[in-house]
């Protein structure tokens, strides 16, 4: 038995009592003075993020706005079926918006990352796939296979494959459009791997056939040729940072109630400080430290020496390029000089940072966000001709200062858990950053931005929210 701690009516269990706390407006509404209760659970009522940016939007423009929902389940979302009218109306309303962004990109040549595609020239077209090889793993097993194990090539991406594409003797073949980083590569995996004979588990063998890919609808305009797509449009102007509302968003619904029990304050106040903090905020200015000088420059010239590939590992992500990478070496790594350049800078300043992962990028567009996934503190760097910004930004949990730090050719130590974007900005900019996903290395957080590894700038102004 469970029960509402609003009106106290009883459950017959705990999906009734959240049921009826989600859709019986009286008892989803709770004052300010029952802020600090509990439910009948135990546990404590967590605030809804769609409420928070429902106020949030409210108070800019000035309006007292809805008063926040709160939910003993802790959910952050709500499922369509407990949706109102009007809320169903706006979800609809923002998927028709982001489906049109799609079919925009990709009518540009473009993919939903935001990412324009690559030279048609790097793409082949595989063909005499039989069996499970006209499957998406059968096709990367056909794939490694016949490429050539004394290179280091990397694997190309497969953009698509159809199953039943042609027939050879009354049999079924199937064919798959493949994705290299360049045309050279495309040329040397297509003489690798024509008439190579692959047989897979199920005992069917597969001769393939590699020939230059060839597009049925090139000449169509509305699907020009990508060497004619403008890159995708910078999030930020030099200079810019993010909207307050997106900052304080970034923050998970655990952040903010801690934020707001360890300040005393209600929800709507700490709404009103980040509506304020839009127009008000200043920023502790920073600036990296400059460590081994040959270590940096090796670094820098493999970074700007290295292949990206043919699609971002990161395609949620808006960027020219981005590669994540273990740092465990593979056989025939295609980019073992580069994680060896990073594990050389990293011995001269941290020799016993257990990290696991590198993140590659090139003209990262990076809204403010979270890396939840984060077990430890970070290391971050950046190269590259940008100006007017680029900068690494950090706000942290208590919502009390910001920091702005220079990481051009310089490493800064920062922790990845509260919320960090960069700096709007024009050019080119590269980043590498270090960092840690496994469990067995965990480490609490302890700072936002470790001020005993990076140099406070004489000229900086703390940012103080009374």
């Amino acid at each position: 038995m469970a029960s509402c701690a609003t009106c106290g009516t009883a459950f017959a269990s705990r999906n009734a009592l959240f049921r009826h706390l989600r859709r019986d407006g009286p008892c989803r509404a709770i004052d300010d003075a029952d802020d600090a209760s509990t439910s009948s659970m135990g546990a404590r009522a967590g605030v809804h993020k769609t409420s928070v940016a429902r106020a949030f939007d409210a108070r800019a423009r000035g309006e007292d706005g809805p008063t926040l929902a709160y939910a003993s389940s802790g959910r952050s979302h709500k499922k369509e079926r407990d949706m109102t009218k009007e809320e169903v109306r706006a979800l609809n309303e923002r998927r028709r918006k982001r489906a049109a962004i799609r079919k925009e990109l990709r009518a540009r040549g473009g993919d939903s990352s935001g990412t324009a595609a690559g030279d048609p020239a790097a793409d082949l077209w595989l063909g005499g796939l039989s069996g499970s090889a006209g499957t998406m793993k059968g096709v990367r097993q056909v794939i490694w296979h016949a490429m050539p194990h004394n290179s280091d090539l990397p694997q190309p991406q497969v953009k698509f494959i159809k199953r039943r594409g042609y027939k050879v003797n009354g049999e079924w073949k199937a064919f798959a459009f493949l994705q290299c980083r360049d045309a050279d590569e495309a040329r040397v995996l297509q003489a690798a791997m024509n008439e190579v004979s692959v047989t897979l588990k199920d005992g069917v063998t597969s001769v393939l056939k590699a020939r230059p890919a060839a597009y049925k609808n090139k000449t169509n305009d509305a699907k020009a040729a990508p060497a004619a797509v403008a890159p995708p449009a910078r999030a930020l102007p030099p200079g810019e940072h993010p909207p307050a509302r997106e900052i304080f968003m970034a923050w998970t619904a655990k952040d903010l109630e801690q934020r707001a029990l360890a300040r005393g304050m209600t929800h709507a106040a700490l709404i009103d400080e980040a509506v304020a903090s839009n127009e008000a905020a200043s920023y502790v200015n920073l600036r990296g430290v400059a460590v081994d000088s040959a270590a940096t420059q090796r670094l820098k010239d493999e970074l700007l020496r290295s292949k990206w590939p043919a699609r971002s590992h990161r395609r949620g992500v808006k960027s020219d390029g981005y590669i994540v990478l273990k740092r465990e070496l593979s056989p025939n790594d295609p980019y073992a000089k580069l994680k060896d350049a990073c594990e050389r800078l990293m011995r001269t300043v941290d020799e016993t940072f257990p990290y696991d992962s590198l993140a590659i990028t090139k003209n990262f567009i990076s809204s403010a966000h979270l890396d939840k996934d984060d077990k430890s503190h970070q290391y971050s760097m950046s190269f590259g001709t940008f100006t007017g910004g680029g900068e690494l930004c950090v706000e942290s949990k208590d919502g009390k200062t910001r920091w702005m730090i220079d990481t051009r050719e310089r490493l800064a130590r920062f922790d990845g858990r509260s919320v960090h974007w960069v700096r709007g900005y024009s050019g080119d900019r590269f980043s590498v950053v270090w960092y840690v996903n496994r469990e067995s290395y965990f480490t609490p957080q302890r700072y936002d931005v470790d001020e005993t590894f990076v140099g406070v700038d004489s000229s900086s102004s703390r940012c103080v929210v009374q």
